[in-house]
């Protein structure tokens, strides 16, 4: 877009982790969550980049995440281990947890980390990006707080309840796939209204019910399940595996009184599995396979309206190597509001940053 600018990566993830600092996190866990932040950026998952950091401020000045929190293994059991989040940042039991899960998968076959009392783990690429990167087939689930009805209800229950999967390859790069199960994420409205312009209309729902495509009348409690019943099922299998599976929160009023602030529910849930190729089919057989799958699609003849047939992640890991290259377009509504934590906290602004 023609009001954005561009920031080199490494600029953008100093700024993001002094910010974190100056809040109050740990330097090891400031650099970890920045450096999640600005990978999605670079991805081009820009609702989960560097625009949560307002979140994120407001969370941890408000009580609802803290700064800092020790993380308790509650049980451990083979292949299986269930994580408490003591309510820090998401992407450090995150991290933690799928790379328990990975250890897990190569030691048994498969690996499974659930993890309650959490926050907000920004994209889940992030997460089984890392899996597959060390050889596992990785699956996550996440719930939050509710704010979507069930299909063909009026009640709030769910969250956006992603899902992500990513499969590592031979000669090409890992495959990734990660998507809320509305039609879009909360967040990437929240996003549209710092850059301005019309949303699509099959994004979301006014207040009154109404198709809109102004992201201010846009409601987050009235976003579109993608594909009916069927987003909405998935959905509930993700509310499943990451709420009522790992005893964190579920549904509406299923909470534990540490999950709520303010009367506002805070904290997520989340399951990750990772499984070891290797134990099934042997690890070289399977990336032979794998890329023979991913030839096939590239080699499909492309419908009319496209110019190829990609797998997913393709588009992520071409836009990485612009942005690499180039660097991370912002909107000029998110650096004034990165400029005003900046202030707030007695920081060097963004563009001051080394």
């Amino acid at each position: 877009m023609s009001d954005e600018i561009r920031v080199p990566s490494a600029t953008l993830q100093a700024h993001a982790r002094a910010v974190l600092i100056a809040l109050g996190v740990p330097d090891d866990e400031a650099e970890l969550v920045a450096g999640s932040l600005v990978e999605a950026d670079l991805r081009g998952v820009d609702s989960h980049g560097v625009n949560l950091l307002r979140v994120y401020f407001d969370r941890i000045r408000g009580g609802e995440v803290r700064p800092h929190a020790e993380l308790r293994v509650l049980r451990e059991s083979g292949p299986l281990i269930h994580i408490d989040g003591g309510l820090g940042l998401g992407q450090v039991a995150g991290v933690f947890a799928m790379d328990r899960a990975v250890e897990r998968a190569l030691e048994h076959g498969v690996g499974v980390a659930t993890v309650r009392e959490s926050t907000h783990l920004g994209a889940l690429g992030y997460y089984t990006l890392r899996a597959a990167e060390r050889g596992a087939i990785a699956l996550a689930f996440q719930n939050g707080p509710a704010f979507v009805p069930p299909f063909g209800g009026l009640a709030p229950i769910f969250s956006t309840n992603p899902f992500s999967y990513a499969v590592p390859a031979g000669a090409h790069p890992p495959v990734v796939y990660d998507v809320a199960t509305t039609v879009v994420a909360g967040n990437k409205i929240a996003l549209a209204r710092k850059r301005g312009g019309a949303i699509p209309a099959d994004w979301a729902l006014d207040a009154q019910g109404r198709p809109t495509t102004d992201p201010e009348q846009a409601s987050l409690s009235h976003l579109q399940w993608f594909g009916g019943h069927k987003g909405y099922g998935i959905a509930f299998l993700v509310e499943v595996l990451s709420g009522v599976l790992t005893d964190a929160s579920f549904g509406h009023t299923h909470v534990s009184e540490s999950h709520v602030r303010d009367g506002r529910r805070v904290a997520k849930g989340y399951l990750f599995i990772a499984l070891d190729p290797g134990a099934v089919l042997g690890t070289a057989a399977f990336r032979e396979r794998i890329d023979a799958l991913i030839d096939e699609v590239h080699a499909s003849p492309p419908a009319p309206g496209f110019e190829r047939v990609l797998v997913p992640g393709e588009l992520e890991n071409e836009r990485r190597a612009e942005r690499l290259a180039a660097g991370i377009p912002l909107a000029h509504g998110l650096l004034d509001e990165l400029a005003d934590i900046a202030a707030q906290l007695g920081i060097a602004p963004l563009r001051e940053t080394p």
